[in-house]
């Protein structure tokens, strides 16, 4: 039997290197610095995902973000003019203001649940039409369904008018003094650029 020793303390047995288990020995990774390690990356997975999940909500602020226009006859129901705006807001007129209704303009804010889908929740003031006196606040739930354009909506509109001191968007256990629904259909305004284009 040949064995030759080398130098670094590797032995030659038959050809083949032994190497001693000190010299080549690999320390495991302390706990500490792996968990840190685990959790920094998980962190930032988080951080891009949430990062992901904002710009996405706000592309779609800005793809439904507009002025919309519900024009029927008074005896087919109420016209209004929604304005969505990409930040989160809503507001309304409605033609009822104007011709012995008792409402001011609707503000309020919305929320993606679906894919062309918001909803929104409104509260706007309530008054007496003939005496001016005020009469309480009303909140008011809109559904709001986009077509594949973004620029048809089909619309439902849900409220409660609550007497002056009640919160409307806690009522607890006061009833509401009236009520109110609406379904409408609502399309885009957008800017003619014909005449523009005719014109040069």
């Amino acid at each position: 039997m040949r064995i030759k020793t080398l130098c670094g303390g590797a032995l030659v047995l038959f050809g083949v290197f032994v190497l001693p288990s000190l010299g080549f020995s690999v320390s495991p990774e302390p706990q500490s610095k792996k968990a840190k390690r685990i959790s920094h990356s998980v962190e930032k997975s988080a951080a891009l995902a949430e990062d992901k999940g904002k710009e996405a909500v706000k592309a779609f602020g800005n793809r439904i973000a507009g002025t919309y226009i519900v024009a029927r006859e008074p005896d087919a129901g109420l016209s209004r003019i929604l304005t969505i705006f990409a930040d989160g807001n809503l507001s309304s007129i409605q033609s009822i203001q104007f011709n012995g209704g008792a409402f001011s303009n609707q503000q309020g804010v919305w929320k993606r649940v679906g894919p062309r889908e918001i909803r929104a929740t409104v509260l706007d003031l309530s008054y007496d039409f003939e005496t001016g006196n005020f009469l309480g606040m009303a909140v008011a739930s809109y559904g709001l369904q986009f077509d594949k354009t973004f620029r048809a909506v089909t619309g439902t509109v849900e409220g409660n008018i609550f007497s002056p001191g009640i919160d409307p968007l806690n009522p607890g256990d006061a009833e509401p003094i009236d009520e109110f629904s609406d379904a409408f259909e609502a399309q885009r305004v957008v800017v003619d650029t014909s005449a523009t284009e005719e014109g040069g």
